[in-house]
């Protein structure tokens, strides 16, 4: 039995207290609603918040027995928070362990039972009702590991109680004419990521792993492939217990939710992006600590470790595999973007002392350390602190752009429309590139597939058809390191052969691709474009139905969508 009255009287105190508001987190789960709304050919629940939800149908029992089946040996990502050891060998306890494992192995507190039954049952009315008790609870203390496979598939999926058909279409129709280069990048990559942890090293694994990148190219075919998106996919893989259509219809999720986050790994719009956060980033910083901001910039190429955090989900050289959870929870409910801004910042300031005592000369210092598992400190004794009082510390505004500023307004319906519209044209964009590539593939070509191929002295980057964010160019790469995560920026003594880091951070753009098989039947590939015609007809002829406001604005919209339709 959920007590909503006693949850409600809580979130209100906690709201009386609250240093900063919870907007972002409303802002987020927003657009993730209106995403949803208009893109789930099987939604058949209105996603619509209510304060007052329906009787549970996750009970308090089903809660206690996700406890019970836990077993933290046999979970890779969670360690112990006082001395960062794995859990995975009993043998090797410390008495920090042990007190850890007793302290996490069940929910004692009745009020805390009511809300992860109600987030779970209605995460959207739950977030929206208790934003800042989500705070509390999913970012100041963490979502339980016990819990976090089940939260992270409610957020992914909302109020909908399964994954919607769009994404089983695209799962099952897209599973043909791989790129050979694409396929070729995700195989060498597979071995890289998370290389300690023995779930990403079993066959099933690297199978599953290599059908949802390779499936996501072809759906995807702007964006492709760059390898820091193993960091998002593995991760939700891992917590999805190796479910492929889940994990598949998560990225999507991601990426489609947030465009700016998609055009930090699209070869086209990488650079152009990456710059734009960099500024956006250097604002946000000033604001904060322009102390620090002063500082940094007087000699500091700030994009040379930037760009790896951004790439990677600031999950490469992370000392602690439970800062990983930690990192998704955050960036889930805080927004992909604004997630790794907080936490870039969060990681600067936290190194404030390291960094301020460094002068002009000490550059590479500076790289070797913010590049490296160093650049956590003594943040990985106290993640509460970091990613709860510290991340949560500042004042929303400077993070929300005037983009979400006018989203939150009621009065902007011309944006609503404009949004809802565009949406359908992505989605029609991508199904026309994915049957042109397709049909013309036969004339794609190959390049080289690292990210770290340098402009010419025109400034022209060589293409590729897919980009590798981690590659090194040493010589000796069969040395001890070469089973580790590598790093975009690993390579430091080049920088003092009179070229600046930025040489080494153009990036390239995007070449067609070459199947791995014959392309298809030309009649084969038109039967394919018109069922996925038919699945966005279906989309239009749901909106269509749901927009029934007389306004202008509106009607405009019905007509819109009716000449699409026809």
């Amino acid at each position: 039995m959920i007590d909503y009255e006693s949850l409600l009287e809580f979130e209100e105190s906690l709201r009386s207290t609250a240093v900063t508001g919870s907007a972002i987190l409303l802002a987020t789960l927003e657009t993730k609603i209106e995403m949803l709304r208009f893109i789930n050919s099987s939604a058949k629940e209105n996603v619509a918040t209510e304060l007052i939800v329906p009787e549970a149908q996750f009970e308090e029992a089903d809660l206690e027995k996700l406890f019970d089946d836990y077993k933290f040996t046999e979970d890779e990502f969670t360690t112990c928070t006082k001395c960062g050891m794995s859990l995975t060998n009993p043998e090797l306890y410390r008495s920090c362990c042990k007190a850890y494992i007793e302290r996490k192995s069940s929910v004692r507190s009745k009020l805390e039972i009511s809300y992860w039954l109600s987030l779970i049952n209605s995460p959207t009315t739950t977030i929206n009702t208790l934003p800042n008790y989500t705070e509390f609870l999913c970012l100041q203390q963490g979502i339980p590991s016990q819990l976090r496979p089940i939260i992270w598939q409610k957020l992914s999926l909302l109020n909908n109680a399964d994954i919607p058909q769009s994404t089983r279409l695209v799962y099952k129709n897209f599973q043909h004419s791989y790129s050979a280069e694409v396929s070729k990048q995700i195989n060498k990559d597979l071995n890289r990521t998370f290389p300690t942890v023995h779930f990403f090293r079993e066959e099933a694994t690297i199978k599953g792993l290599s059908t949802i990148l390779n499936v996501y190219a072809n759906y995807d075919v702007e964006l492709g492939y760059c390898q820091g998106l193993l960091f998002l996919v593995g991760i939700l893989f891992y917590q999805f217990k190796g479910d492929c259509e889940l994990t598949l219809h998560a990225l999507i999720t991601v990426m489609e939710s947030e465009p700016q986050l998609h055009d930090i790994f699209t070869t086209s719009t990488m650079s152009d992006t990456l710059n734009t956060w960099h500024r956006e980033f250097l604002y946000i910083l000033q604001n904060v600590d322009e102390d620090l901001y002063t500082h940094l910039t007087s000699f500091v190429e700030l994009q040379a470790f930037l760009f790896q955090w951004w790439l990677s989900f600031i999950s490469s050289h992370s000392p602690d595999l439970s800062i990983v959870n930690r990192v998704m929870d955050f960036c889930m409910l805080q927004g992909w973007k604004t997630g790794l801004f907080k936490i870039s910042l969060g990681l600067l300031i936290s190194n404030k002392p390291i960094l301020m005592s460094l002068q002009k000369g000490d550059e590479e210092v500076i790289y070797q350390h913010l590049l490296n598992e160093s650049k956590w400190g003594n943040v990985i004794n106290d993640l509460d602190l970091f990613f709860g009082d510290l991340l949560l510390s500042w004042d929303e505004a400077v993070f929300l752009d005037q983009q979400q500023i006018v989203a939150e307004s009621d009065d902007d319906v011309s944006l609503e429309s404009n949004t809802i519209i565009d949406k359908f044209k992505h989605i029609s964009i991508n199904l026309r590139s994915l049957t042109n590539a397709s049909l013309h593939s036969a004339s794609s070509s190959s390049s080289s597939s690292s990210v770290r191929e340098r402009a010419d002295s025109t400034g022209q980057a060589m293409n590729q058809s897919s980009t590798s964010v981690f590659s090194h160019h040493h010589s000796n790469s069969n040395n001890s390191r070469n089973n580790e995560i590598e790093s975009l920026y690993s390579d430091y003594s080049e920088a003092s052969e009179g070229k600046s880091l930025t040489d080494y951070l153009k990036l390239p753009y995007s070449s067609k691709k070459t199947p791995v098989s014959e392309v298809t039947p030309e009649a084969s590939n038109i039967q394919e474009l018109k069922t996925e015609n038919e699945v966005l007809r279906e989309l239009l002829k749901k909106a269509y139905a749901q927009i029934d406001d007389k306004s202008p604005e509106r009607q405009s919209l019905r007509e819109e969508i009716l000449e699409a339709i026809e």
